[in-house]
């Protein structure tokens, strides 16, 4: 706070606060009703209230408003002078008021009162002058030097002028040149001069004489001299310092300027702030010797800064406004005189004056109370347990269970779809309404059991899918606030979908400033995303769960009831996608449940309808087996050895559709390949284009410029263009984003429930995350190539055993730093093929018990033998080798899984389908070319040959 302030001596509220006032709103003038008269000030909205007051004494009275009327129209401006011919007293003024379409002169009238009720003013309207154009300011003065009486003009917004005289004498004229921008106009009665700033930031001076003939004799007419300001203006004042000169005030956008009546500049002082308004006057007589110019400037950061001439003089500020006036003038009322008058834009008036308030510093009275160290160790004890509270994470559990107690939340999605969106209500783009496409409704309750700061609720919804609701925040929540909101979830745009799960995040912060997120899911249903329709017999892509919990029925009513009834005991269900809804294809789903097993094969064509089949399947299986209470998951550190916990419940085959998802890695690279070159096209235009326009600019105006425009016009045109291409390919971006999605999504899926160490399955669902980014400077594919390469060395992809890691690190860090796609790509095929080649081995993992009881028996491999990628896998984890038991033939044998029409007989090729055995998802020609030295590998497909019976029934270990 500055030491020197504004002090305030009266103030008052005028109108209501939704008033807005400028800088023409506030006028401080006598009219000469009594002898030993002081200012009136006179107030004026842009709503058409008028309001004047007349100060008494320090501190606002009922009796300082003495007149409030209420005009037909906004008043855009209030002047004093003598505008009519008839006024006898030379003392008296009238008052000037300036609506859009008209001027009103009116005599002040004063009404004494009774009693002790004060006096009041009335209004006789003495004159009233109509515009046909509207009005922006008035003028007025001694127009052609004459004494005695006042004439006055009116500037239009078209930069018109129009002249009135006492006599009723009206005319029109308009300032040389094309255009003629409304601004202040002021005149200057020493050299009976108008100062006009046009369009082109110049200050212009014209004669009264030249302005009032050109009228009349129709001839052009030329400024006496300009000058040229180079900024906007934000105010103009004309005041007379010295008896043969008058001075230019004028308030910039960033300068203060004073020119004489010549055009002669006299300073321009360079303001560090932004100026808002400003009053410059004169301290003395104007003919005197000691007459000193004092202006006083207003920021926009609500301080005064008063200036002679260029010199400041005195800064203070408003201690009590936190917005800047918006005008300001200088008054002599009674008990002050000099008195700075201000008005706010939302109608407060102040009267002030400069002052300073000295600082006044007391010594606090010493606490002499005797220390009570119970007292004080008892304190300290309450601010460590509330620093341990706020900052100790051990115990993460207990956290989230007192975040959930503090606030309770209840997330649920209707299970069946309904077609009543209002589409033109949330704003449904055209092309997706068209399709008239179901949606999902929902709830969230939540409930606050303790008082919270802040409150913020977040719905994360996959690409494609949108909610009536993004955000909400709140704050200062009270305890035991409760409150329910209805959801709606619609497809916003015309993607394939990954996923039908949603999360509404809660982060709130305590009133101690504890920050806390919590976090619940639902699942939209199924028939929001697909519509039942006839199952196809064959398809490109099949893949096999099999049911192991006992308390799952293996029936299709049990994952699909959207779609089929409870007691249904349908064994084959077709669904189709219906977004995006391509009109060339239908894209279909087949899914068939044997009649005699616990099998369930999933068939399709595309890549993109398994995603959010296969998130029902093994979502809805871990639901059900959970309610039971068979295995409870919990999420704890994964202990070596212990075989994913998944397969107790359901299995998959061990097949992933590498050919068809590295396809979408291919596609998705190429699109950020064209986009980063258009992108550098791009700037290599812009670049051109601003090169071309400074050429444009340093010209001279007697050079020719045809050639030079035609190329600005012509790089515009291809800049324009390629924009166009960048705006089509970005969209082309997000449709294959959401198909690799897709993609990824499908390969965790069957990854999670494969025959695989449990830490395998979980390093490799983290590398594989969903949904994929892509930034400015850095691909998916690119954020993706270290923890693949890093999968490579250390985990199941290694091939030696006897790698070091320094080595591998050393040999990684002096590789090249630019991005290899090639090496990325042959990567992430490898990844899979290891990835099959694990879960297709017979081996069995011990439990963790077994290897905690005996850590030094080790099963050693021949030296001669391939390496087991289990062990490779422990390695990367820290840990040591696994302890592999010879391999063991299953016994027990169930029966086939049936297709679609259960009367067909299965053939060597459907057999081959079924478990994925097509050449194009088969092993590399690498693979094939490193294994025709060696032994046939235990993967019976690596030479894509029709497996055998005893290979089938033994390495496989899926029973027909």
């Amino acid at each position: 706070m500055s030491l020197f302030n504004v002090c305030s001596w009266w103030s008052a509220q005028c109108s209501e606060p939704g008033e807005e006032y400028d800088v023409a709103s506030l006028l401080c003038a006598r009219f000469g009703l009594e002898a030993q008269e002081k200012d009136y000030i006179i107030v004026g909205s842009q709503t058409g209230q008028l309001s004047i007051y007349y100060p008494h004494r320090r501190g606002f009275d009922a009796t300082d408003l003495l007149l409030e009327t209420q005009m037909a129209a906004p008043i855009l401006g209030l002047y004093a002078g003598k505008f009519s011919g008839n006024v006898r007293n030379e003392n008296t003024n009238q008052l000037g008021v300036l609506l859009p379409n008209a001027i009103v002169i009116y005599n002040v009238v004063a009404i004494g009162g009774l009693a002790e009720h004060g006096a009041q003013l009335r209004l006789q309207m003495q004159a009233e002058h109509k515009f046909q154009r509207v009005a922006f300011g008035l003028c007025q003065g001694h127009f052609g030097q004459v004494k005695g009486r006042e004439f006055f003009c009116i500037v239009h917004l078209d930069g018109t002028l129009t002249f009135y005289e006492q006599d009723g004498i009206s005319y029109e004229c308009r300032f040389p040149g094309y255009r003629a921008l409304p601004a202040p106009v002021a005149y200057c009665e020493r050299t009976d001069s108008f100062f006009r700033f046009s369009a082109t930031w110049d200050l212009q001076c014209y004669s009264y004489q030249d302005l009032s003939h050109s009228l009349v004799t129709k001839s052009s007419y030329q400024p006496t001299w300009t000058q040229c300001v180079g900024e906007g203006i934000v105010d103009m004042r004309v005041v007379q310092v010295k008896e043969n000169c008058s001075y230019i005030m004028i308030l910039g956008e960033r300068n203060f300027i004073s020119l004489d009546d010549n055009g002669k500049f006299n300073f321009m002082l360079k303001l560090d702030y932004a100026p808002k308004c400003f009053y410059s006057f004169v301290v003395g007589y104007y003919w005197e010797p000691g007459a000193r110019l004092i202006t006083a400037i207003v920021s926009d950061s609500s301080k005064l800064h008063l200036y002679e001439e260029a010199n400041i003089i005195w800064a203070a500020q408003w201690p009590n406004q936190s917005l800047a006036p918006v005008a300001i003038q200088r008054t002599n009322v009674q008990g002050l005189a000099g008195g700075i008058v201000t008005l706010g834009a939302r109608g407060l008036l102040e009267v002030g004056y400069l002052g300073a308030e000295p600082f006044q510093f007391q010594v606090p009275s010493l606490n002499v109370e005797e220390l009570s160290f119970a007292q004080a160790h008892k304190e300290l004890q309450q601010l460590e347990d509330e620093i341990k509270e706020a900052v100790d994470v051990r115990d993460v559990d207990a956290l989230n269970q007192q975040a959930a107690d503090q606030v309770r939340l209840t997330f649920t999605i209707q299970p069946e779809a309904s077609d009543d969106l209002d589409t033109l209500l949330l704003d449904v783009p055209a092309d997706v309404a068209v399709k008239e496409l179901p949606s999902a409704k929902g709830t969230l309750r939540y409930k606050i059991k303790a008082e919270l700061a802040e409150l913020q609720l977040i719905f994360q919804t996959p690409n494609g899918v949108r909610c009536s609701q993004d955000t909400l925040s709140f704050v200062d929540i009270p305890a035991g606030t409760s409150q329910e909101l209805k959801l709606d979830f619609y497809l916003a745009e015309l993607l394939h979908i990954h996923s039908t799960k949603v999360e509404v995040v809660a982060s709130f912060v305590s009133t101690r400033g504890i920050p806390r997120v919590i976090q619940q899911s639902a699942n939209l249903p199924l028939s929001m995303f697909y519509r039942a329709c006839q199952p196809q017999k064959a398809a490109g892509i099949k893949l096999t769960y099999s049911i192991t919990s006992r308390h799952v029925t293996p029936k299709l009513a049990t994952f699909f009831g959207e779609f089929l009834e409870e007691h249904s005991d349908a064994h084959a269900l077709g669904l189709q996608l219906l977004c995006p809804g391509l009109e060339k294809q239908s894209e279909v789903i087949t899914v068939v449940a044997a009649k005699n097993s616990n099998r369930i094969r999933i068939q399709s064509d595309y890549v993109e309808t398994f995603a959010m089949v296969l998130e029902r399947i093994v979502e809805r299986t871990l639901e059900l087996d959970s309610s039971a209470e068979l295995i409870k998951m919990e999420k704890k550190k994964a202990k070596k050895g212990v075989l994913n916990r998944c397969v107790e419940r359901l299995i998959s085959a061990p097949f992933l559709p590498a050919q068809p998802i590295l396809h979408r890695i291919d596609v998705h690279h190429d699109t950020q390949q064209s986009i980063r070159k258009l992108t550098d096209q791009l700037e290599d235009l812009w670049l051109q284009f601003k090169t071309l326009q400074r050429q444009l600019q340093e010209q001279s105006e007697g050079d020719p410029k045809e050639a030079l425009t035609m190329q600005i016009e012509s790089n515009y045109d291809h800049l324009i263009l390629e924009g166009d291409k960048l705006v089509e390919i970005r969209r082309d971006e997000r449709r294959q984003r959401c198909d690799l999605n897709c993609a990824v999504a499908l390969a965790k899926w069957i990854i999670h429930a494969l025959n695989l160490e449990e830490r395998v399955v979980n390093v490799v669902n983290s590398v594989l995350s969903v949904p994929i980014e892509d930034w400015t400077e850095l691909s998916w594919e690119e954020s993706m190539a270290p923890g693949i390469d890093m999968l490579h060395h250390f985990g199941p992809l290694t091939r030696s055993k006897s790698t070091s890691t320094h080595g591998l690190l050393d040999a990684n860090t002096s590789s090249k730093d630019s991005f290899d796609y090639s090496r990325f790509r042959r990567h992430f095929a490898t990844l899979f093929d290891r990835i099959i080649r694990l879960a297709s081995t017979p081996a069995t993992v011990k439990p963790a018990e077994t290897l905690e009881e005996k850590p030094s028996e080790e099963v050693q491999p021949p030296p001669n033998q391939q390496v087991d990628e289990i062990g490779n896998m422990q390695r990367m984890l820290g840990g040591q080798g696994l302890s592999l038991a010879p391999p063991k033939r299953r016994t027990n044998m169930s029966s086939s899984l049936e297709a679609v029409e259960d009367d067909e007989e299965y053939d060597e090729e459907d057999l081959r389908e079924d478990v994925g055995y097509r050449k194009e998802y088969g092993a590399t020609d690498a693979t094939k070319d490193k294994s025709s030295n060696k032994n046939r590998s235990e993967w019976v497909n690596e030479d894509f040959e029709l497996p055998t019976t005893e290979e089938l029934f033994s390495d496989l270990g899926i029973w027909w």
